[in-house]
Formats: structure tokens, sequence, C-alpha cells
């Protein structure tokens, strides 16, 4: 696996990207943005014993729909599913969730969810590898077809290397899976976890969750054409803690007695970031937290199209 990065003749023809950070929007965890006809939505992950959901009302572990704008759950579904993240194509959206044995707590089966509504929803088993441990996923939709990239941290089949490393396998009809020689694993000689992966003009690219020194965890962006090299992005990393993290959104929904606790959080991350394209910006959503099990959901947004963004770290 090569990795292409700046040399002693780089330059730098850019700047850094403009993110606005907008403030803590909801108590729950790994999430994915889209837009529904004209409404702005996300896919959230709500868990019963982590998040700050613990200190408000909350339901069995699930995939939960919420309208951005006004706060309202859309629906519940997916139960027994951690790490869900979505796709929408046309007018199907589906969803991605890892099946958790409580027991085992063996993880090697992906489940698939597709809706037509919002409120009504098939599954099935997406894929599965006896042995296997599955995270977080990020499915995408190439000129060959659907890539799936998936967060592993135990393969009875390869060495990964330092947990977590990506896994990729690709499918022309989101039913057949094969995947990828494992050589083409990325990275296995650091921690990388939380993918998010979105095709543009040539590119796949990728925003991983890269552990620093000293426990602070933080999202690059990198990219590639052939998944055997990837380049990374000059202006990495792409965010970092601040204070605006402990910042209300107006558009917060469920807080409760959450927002008291994020004012003294212990707070080393930005991570697991997913965005999409709302009203000619890039709508941004990541988590907030402590790696520990205590997290929530923050928004920011960059003025440009999402293309714009992906090709602002590579200048």
């Amino acid at each position: 696996m090569k990795e292409i990065n700046y040399t002693a003749t780089s330059e730098m023809h850019g700047d850094y990207p403009r993110i606005k950070k907008l403030g803590a929007c909801s108590p729950y965890g790994e999430m994915t943005p889209f837009v529904w006809g004209e409404r702005l939505m996300r896919l959230e992950l709500c868990d019963t014993a982590r998040g700050t959901a613990v200190f408000s009302a909350k339901d069995d572990i699930c995939a939960i729909i919420r309208d951005v704008e006004t706060g309202e759950i859309i629906s519940h579904f997916a139960y027994g599913c951690y790490y869900q993240s979505g796709y929408l194509e046309g007018d199907t959206f589906y969803v991605l969730g890892t099946m958790t044995d409580p027991e085992s707590r063996k993880r090697g089966r992906i489940k698939l969810f597709e809706t037509h509504d919002l409120i009504h929803w098939e599954e099935s088993v997406l894929l599965e590898k006896d042995g296997w441990d599955f995270y977080n996923t990020s499915l995408v939709k190439g000129p060959d077809g659907y890539v799936l990239c998936l967060e592993v941290g135990k393969s009875p089949e390869d060495d990964i290397g330092v947990p977590f490393t990506c896994y990729f396998a690709t499918s022309p009809d989101m039913k057949t899976w094969e995947f990828m020689p494992y050589d083409r694993a990325y990275p296995k000689d650091r921690y990388c976890g939380g993918p998010y992966m979105r095709y543009h003009n040539g590119y796949y690219y990728l925003f991983l969750v890269t552990a620093l020194p000293c426990a602070r965890y933080t999202n690059y962006l990198v990219r590639t054409k052939n998944f055997e090299a990837w380049e990374i992005g000059f202006y990495n990393p792409v965010l970092m803690p601040s204070p605006e993290d402990r910042m209300i959104s107006p558009r917060a929904a469920d807080l409760g007695d959450a927002k008291a606790f994020m004012q003294t959080m212990f707070n080393i991350n930005n991570s697991d970031i997913d965005l999409c394209e709302w009203q000619g910006k890039t709508y941004i959503n990541y988590c907030v937290g402590n790696q520990l099990g205590k997290y929530y959901i923050c928004e920011a947004e960059y003025d440009g199209t999402v293309g714009e963004f992906l090709e602002s770290f590579f200048r």
C-alpha cells in the first residue's frame, strides 16, 4: 500500500478550508445527514448505555431518522444494530447497521435496511463473515459499481495490523459482494476508524478517525483512484476540539440535562465526520466525546459544495 504525502518540493496553492462550527445538535451517536425532498434529515445511532442520552428518555439500541429543522423523530428501526451509516440513491435511502450479539459480542454481520418513505423499512443481510469484527461502514457508488468501506477490528483471514483498519468490498448490485485483495486494506500501521467515503470526479475520498499521541482523536482526509495508492490531504487535520463544541445549536433537539454535562465533559475528539450538500453549502456532522462512552453530535458548515470542500484539501 502506497501513501503519497508532501515532499520538500510540495507547494500549497490553497488555504485551510474554513469550517464554521455551529454547536451541539443531538445527544446521540454515529450519524449521516441527507436531503430528502426539500428537508434536511439525519440518521442517528440511539444507544441506551452510551452517549449523553443517558441523561434523558431513551429507546433500546436502534437507528432513528430526525428532521434536522424541527427536531422531530420520523422513525425508529434497526434494533440491535450499532454503527449505522446511510446512503441515498434516487428515492431510496439505505442504512447499514452492524449486528452485535449482546452475549458473545460478535460483530460479523452487516444488515441492510431500505425505505422509500423513511417510515417503512425492508431489511436483509448485506454480508456476513464469521470471525470478523465489523464496526463503522460507509457505502458509495462509483463508475464501476458499489464500494463498501468496513472498519475492521479483528479478522481470522488477515493480519489487520493496528486496529482499526479499513477493508473494501465491491458489488455490481448491492447483493453479491466481493472483498478487494486484503493487501489493499488501509492503513495497517496506525489506528484509523469511523470512515466516511465519497466518490467525486474520479477519486474516492475517505475521512478517517486518526489517533494522535496522548489519547486525542481527529479526522484526516485521504483519496485514491485505485485503492492501491492514497494521497494525504495537504490541510489535515479536518477538525480539532475547540470551545465551539460546547455551544448549543439553534437546531438542537433532545439535549435535556445533557446541556450541563456538555460544559465540563472531557472532550478529546472531533470524529466520525459525515456530510451532505444543503442549500449550496456543505453541511457537516461530527462527534464530540471522551472515547470512553460519552459523546454527542455537533454540526458545522463549509461555504461551498461538497465537491469544492473535498478538492480544497488537495490544492
